[in-house]
């Protein structure tokens, strides 16, 4: 065989490994997203919200079912709302309730705590003190009049027994938009 055939037929097998090689599966990127039929969107501020609800001593409990005396505010910014697409917008929470209390979100000891039940429940509240109950239909819709609509909360804390486990305490909550 020539030396012309030779280099040939090995650049054609060099060819044919580089491209078998490129043709490998190294990794996957999974994309999410949603696609609605709503009024408003969520500003960018408000999806990922974290609310710092301080420090409390376990003595600031009055016994079962006393919420602690801070009221923690806290806001939800709706943004590029339009009234021609829904008039009304409300807002529902979900989450993880106690068996002992299902008027509250679960708070739980952060893992690197005592860990488990920490012995409060986490309250949270309209513009107007009204408590709004976990995984329930919204209290009311306001009326889309503008592009951006703000929601004002509160939260609390509530005793769900007269045991409590001190340490790091942490509540997951959801919020969905609602359009009557």
């Amino acid at each position: 065989m020539g030396n012309g055939r030779k280099l040939f037929l090995s650049i054609l097998l060099l060819t044919n490994a580089v491209q078998a090689s490129s043709d490998v599966s190294d990794g996957t990127i999974h994309m999410r997203g949603s696609l609605v039929n709503g009024g408003c969107a969520v500003a960018q501020q408000s999806q990922n919200l974290y609310v710092d609800m301080g420090q409390y001593r376990t003595d600031m409990f009055s016994g079962k079912g006393s919420f602690a005396t801070a009221i923690v505010p806290f806001a939800l910014e709706l943004v590029e709302c339009d009234a021609d697409v829904w008039r009304y917008v409300g807002i529902a929470f979900q989450g993880v309730t106690p068996a002992a209390d299902p008027q509250v979100f679960l708070a739980t000891n952060w893992p690197d705590s005592a860990g488990g039940d920490s012995g409060i429940g986490l309250a949270i509240f309209n513009d107007q003190q009204q408590h709004i109950i976990p995984n329930a239909a919204p209290l009311h819709f306001t009326p889309i009049v503008t592009d951006k609509v703000t929601y004002h909360f509160s939260a609390r804390y509530r005793a769900l027994s007269g045991t409590f486990i001190p340490g790091k305490v942490q509540s997951d909550v959801w919020f969905t938009l609602v359009y009557p």
